[in-house]
């Protein structure tokens, strides 16, 4: 009886102490591993935020070279892409009557002078864009020959939306984005007193005279827009809203553990940085960038310095 008793008591304090390392063990898996976030401090700067247009690059000053004459094209040796000056030889032009007077001139030597071809010249300094002749061509009185543009006349054509008409007056500073990322930097020059009535756009101009650029090369024109040199700003990637994009927040470190939920309001914003406006943020608190998305108020983090 007294051994039976004995190996009831040692069944029992197992027991016991199985019970109670499983509770301990429960209570343990229970407690949460902290989240791991990226962190970046909240700070002051001056931020630009830009309007950006698609805009065109034309010549204004184009000259068209005619022919004086009716015949033959005797003699042009140019090639699209060649300079010419104003006065300059362009191309020589016979007639049919100067054929016809070659054989008089060996009877009558006096006729000669009536045999040398016509001289065309041109009337503008500048590059070929268009030629529409070659030598031997037949050519009337009046044709358009060629196509000479004067490079400083090159200008950007940009349309833009009235609504935004008091961002960009004439004498406005601006960037023109070329296709290769480099970047010219210009003003506006003009705008034609005329609106589109579809599109309900104005057109600005932007004289660019030592730009070696082509013609009907597409670009972008950026300026600015609003701008703050003194802005409370973060990184794009910590600011977080809900579907109806009616309510901002960012997470806020606090007591180097926990993630708070704070409301912002964003204002102006670029390529990287917004712009917020908030009543307990700071500038040098640290928000997430990183790993928070979804996170709910109150939660426990590890995180490090971006």
């Amino acid at each position: 009886m007294k051994n039976q008793y004995i190996i009831y008591l040692a069944t029992l304090l197992l027991a016991i102490n199985f019970f109670a390392c499983k509770k301990k063990v429960e209570a343990v898996s229970e407690k949460k591993a902290p989240i791991n976030v990226t962190v970046v401090a909240v700070e002051q700067n001056d931020i630009k935020e830009y309007l950006t247009f698609n805009g065109v690059t034309q010549y204004q000053k184009k000259e068209n070279i005619r022919s004086n004459v009716t015949g033959y094209i005797s003699w042009m040796k140019y090639k699209i892409g060649d300079n010419i000056r104003n006065g300059q030889t362009f191309a020589s032009v016979r007639t049919k009557e100067q054929d016809a007077l070659k054989e008089a001139v060996k009877i009558d030597s006096s006729l000669s002078k009536f045999v040398s071809p016509i001289t065309i010249r041109s009337n503008a300094s500048g590059v070929f864009t268009v030629l529409n002749i070659t030598t031997n061509d037949y050519v009337a009185e009046g044709d358009v020959l060629a196509t000479v543009v004067q490079p400083k006349s090159l200008v950007i054509q940009v349309n833009l939306p009235y609504e935004y008409e008091d961002a960009i007056q004439i004498g406005s500073s601006c960037e023109i984005i070329l296709q290769n990322g480099e970047v010219i930097s210009a003003k506006v020059t003009g705008k034609l007193p005329t609106i589109d009535p579809v599109a309900q756009s104005q057109i600005f101009l932007i004289a660019l005279p030592d730009a070696n650029l082509p013609e009907s090369l597409n670009v972008q024109v950026r300026t600015i827009y609003k701008e703050d040199t003194t802005a409370m700003t973060i990184p794009k990637t910590a600011l977080q809203t809900n579907e109806l994009l009616s309510d901002y927040w960012v997470l806020k470190i606090v007591n180097d553990s926990m993630a708070l939920r704070e409301k912002v309001v964003p204002l102006l914003k670029n390529d990287s940085l917004i712009q917020i406006k908030s009543e307990t943020l700071k500038v040098n608190d640290l928000v997430i960038t990183k790993g928070g998305y979804q996170m709910q108020d109150s939660t426990i983090v590890s995180f490090k310095k971006q």
